[in-house]
């Protein structure tokens, strides 16, 4: 074979390596899966997680997962997105679009959790742990376990205190009838409507309390 021969076939080689599709980063492993589907597939402990997949359970399933610095669990008939955030932004992002998660996490910009075009992510860097309930298209429940919140929506933010569950209307009517406890006390803001409901302690189920023990981050 030529010189010329031999560059020519490194050239293509190059070419054709390039031109392939980039393969997804790598985001965290599975620790424990009962029915859940990632897209038409099941999924089984041990399986790694790629920046983008979409996870589903079915009624009475659940999923246990660690990305990063963040330990995930997913409740029965739930759906989650998880990719990594975008403009270069540190941590990962998480879309609930139905369902019930569970979240624990030592880091604030480890993790942002999306539903229903809201943010909640931890508000400092200390022990997180919250629930996050899709309760309908304009209706959220949260419970901050351990730790304060941050929550956002259409650019207006709140923090919601450590050891509260909280009733989220977003878009309220302007007329909507007054309920107990509001926050902050005698306003609201124009975007959304935040109640307290009970406390974050009764919460129980969804491994919640090895959640709260779990203090070594999944490193992928």
């Amino acid at each position: 074979m030529t010189f010329r021969h031999s560059l020519a076939l490194a050239m293509a080689t190059v070419l054709t390596l390039s031109s392939l599709p980039a393969r997804p980063a790598v985001l965290g492993v599975v620790v424990a899966a009962d029915r859940v589907h990632l897209n038409t597939t099941g999924v089984t402990a041990g399986a790694t997680i790629y920046d983008g997949d979409r996870f589903s359970t079915e009624a009475g399933g659940s999923l246990r997962v660690r990305i990063g610095a963040a330990m995930l669990e997913l409740a029965g008939a739930s759906v989650v997105s998880v990719r990594n955030r975008t403009n270069s932004a540190q941590g990962m992002e998480v879309e609930l679009d139905n369902g019930t998660l569970v979240f624990s996490s030592a880091r604030a910009a480890s993790l942002n959790v999306i539903g229903r075009e809201t943010s909640i992510r931890p508000a400092a860097d200390t022990r997180t742990v919250a629930q996050i309930i899709v309760t309908g298209r304009k209706e959220l429940r949260i419970c901050a376990r351990r730790g304060a919140l941050q929550f956002s929506y259409r650019g207006e933010t709140e923090t919601l205190a450590e050891g509260k569950c909280y009733r989220v209307i977003l878009d309220p009517p302007k007329n909507s009838p007054k309920e107990n406890e509001p926050i902050p006390p005698g306003h609201w803001p124009k975007g959304f409507k935040i109640v307290i409901i009970g406390e974050a302690a009764a919460v129980v189920g969804l491994g919640i309390q090895e959640l709260l023990e779990s203090e070594s981050p999944y490193r992928p």
